[in-house]
C-alpha cells in the first residue's frame, strides 16, 4: 500500500477536520477550558481519519481553486460550531436556571470558580450544570453527539463554499430557547419562592408589627432550596428527554429531521 497521500485526499481531510474541530472545541464537556488543548487535538484527528473513511465522504471532488477550498473550510468550521453549541445548550439552559435559582435565594452575591468553565459562577449554576453533565453521560450524549455528527456528513457534504442561511437560522433558533428552558428547569423553586412573599405578605398587613424583611431572607433560601431537591426529578427527567431529542436538534440544523420541542 503506498504511504503517499494525493492533494484530494489531503484537501478532503482538511474539510472533514474543519467540521470536527469546530464540534470538538464547541461541544459539552469535550469542549470545556479544563480539558487540554492537545486532548482535543488527538480526539479531532481521530475522528477525522475515521469519517474520511465513509464511503459517501470519500468519493467527494474537492475544490481545485484556493479560494473555494478555503470558503469550504471556513464553511466546515462553522456547521461544527453550529452543532456543538446547540448540543451545549442543554448545558446553558441548566446554567440558566442556576442563576435564577439564586438570584430568588438570595446566593447570587456568593459566585466561586466554577471547574466545568474556569469562570466565577453561583454554587447553585454549578449544581443544575453538575446535574446536566451526569444526565448527558448516563444518556449517552455523547454517543449521541458523534452519531448525529457522523450522519451529518450524508446530509451536508463537504465541499460547499457557504453554510445554508437554514442551518445559521436553526442555531440561532436553539440558542435563543436558552432563557425559556432554563425557566422550565427553574420554574418550581421561583413559584415556591412567589408563593412564599404572597404569604408573608399577607402575614405582614396582618401582623404590621411583625418584621417581614427579616423572615424573608431566611425563610425563603430554606424553601427555595426544599423546592429545588424537590424538583431534582423533574429536573432530571427533564434534561434526559434532551439529551434523547439531541440527535434529531443536530441533524435540524441540516435539513434532515423534524424540530423536536424542549430544550
Amino acid at each position: 500500500m503506498s504511504g503517499q497521500f494525493t492533494s484530494d485526499q489531503i484537501a478532503l481531510f482538511l474539510l472533514v477536520l474543519a467540521r470536527v474541530g469546530g464540534l470538538v472545541v464547541s461541544a459539552p464537556l469535550l469542549g470545556d477550558p479544563q480539558v487540554p488543548r492537545l486532548v482535543k487535538a488527538v480526539v479531532a484527528i481521530a475522528l477525522t481519519i475515521v469519517l474520511v473513511q465513509v464511503p459517501s465522504v470519500a468519493r467527494l471532488r474537492m475544490p481545485a481553486a484556493l479560494a473555494p477550498f478555503a470558503l469550504s473550510i471556513l464553511s466546515q468550521l462553522l456547521v461544527g460550531l453550529a452543532l456543538g453549541l446547540v448540543a451545549r445548550a442543554l448545558f446553558f439552559a441548566a446554567q440558566t436556571a442556576g442563576q435564577i435559582v439564586s438570584m430568588q435565594t438570595g446566593l447570587s452575591l456568593a459566585a466561586v470558580v466554577n471547574p466545568l468553565t474556569s469562570e466565577p459562577d453561583t454554587i447553585l449554576a454549578q449544581v443544575y450544570l453538575t446535574v446536566a453533565a451526569l444526565v448527558f453521560l448516563a444518556a449517552n450524549g455523547d454517543a449521541w453527539m458523534l452519531a448525529a455528527l457522523a450522519r451529518s456528513f450524508d446530509l451536508s457534504l463537504p465541499g460547499s463554499a457557504a453554510p445554508s442561511g437554514h442551518l445559521v437560522e436553526q442555531a440561532v433558533a436553539a440558542l435563543l430557547v436558552v432563557t425559556q428552558s432554563g425557566l422550565q428547569l427553574a420554574a418550581p423553586v421561583v413559584a415556591s419562592l412567589f408563593a412564599t412573599t404572597a404569604v408573608l405578605g399577607l402575614i405582614g398587613r396582618s401582623l404590621p408589627q411583625l418584621n417581614i424583611f427579616v423572615l424573608n431572607m431566611p425563610l425563603g433560601l430554606l424553601l427555595g432550596l426544599v423546592a429545588m431537591i424537590g424538583s431534582l426529578a423533574a429536573s432530571i427527567a427533564l434534561a434526559d428527554h434532551a439529551t434523547q431529542d439531541l440527535p434529531g436538534r443536530l441533524l435540524h440544523l441540516l435539513g434532515g429531521a423534524a424540530q423536536p420541542g424542549g430544550v
